[in-house]
């Protein structure tokens, strides 16, 4: 094949790319859902609101930011955030989370690129820290601001946890991937 074919390859949406992102999708909201549940977050009661996305931003981002390795193409991260704002249409807050959160991650990947340390660093930790941020943000939009005395001090306090924590769970999600992709399990 030559190099202009395999590059128009990688700037398109094919099947595989479909399903990966699918898959990746998929698995993650099953077990964000999971975790969710099983920690219940929401019955601590006015914080539990900041503190369900520490919860939810371990192994389901790290299931994406795996996903997004294994797709390692253009689009791939819009294709996932699409596929999860649909899942998450029960909770609308959610969906707009994904919706506003992929654009921007996509933008920046086409710059980092979607494999690598550098990359899965850049693309993990800016995906989960807009996902964390942003869903509370939106849930308080569309749920209601509760009352907490310095919310806004609450909420830059748990928007740095959130970018620290996917910091870390991108660490992880490289070596995973990594791991996987030179495995041959992904390709």
């Amino acid at each position: 094949m030559t190099e202009k074919k395999v590059e128009k390859n990688k700037k398109t949406i094919d099947k595989r790319t479909v399903i990966y992102a699918a898959i990746f999708s998929v698995a993650s909201y099953a077990v964000s859902a999971a975790m969710a549940l099983g920690f219940g977050a929401y019955t601590v009661g006015v914080f539990g609101v900041f503190l369900d996305p520490i919860v939810t931003l371990t192994i389901p981002l790290i299931i994406i930011s795996v996903g997004i390795q294994a797709i390692n193409r253009k689009y791939g991260i819009l294709l996932i955030s699409l596929i999860s704002a649909v899942l998450y249409l029960i909770l609308p807050f959610l969906s707009v989370t994904f919706l506003v959160a992929g654009p921007i991650v996509e933008l920046v990947s086409w710059s980092v690129g979607y494999r690598g340390f550098k990359a899965v660093m850049v693309n993990t930790t800016l995906a989960g820290g807009l996902v964390g941020f942003l869903s509370v943000l939106f849930g308080f939009l569309f749920l209601g601001v509760p009352h907490i005395v310095n919310l806004d001090m609450y909420l830059l306090l748990f928007g740095a946890i959130y970018f620290v924590e996917s910091g870390i769970m991108a660490i992880a999600s490289y070596y995973i991937g990594s791991y996987l992709i030179r495995s041959g399990v992904l390709r």
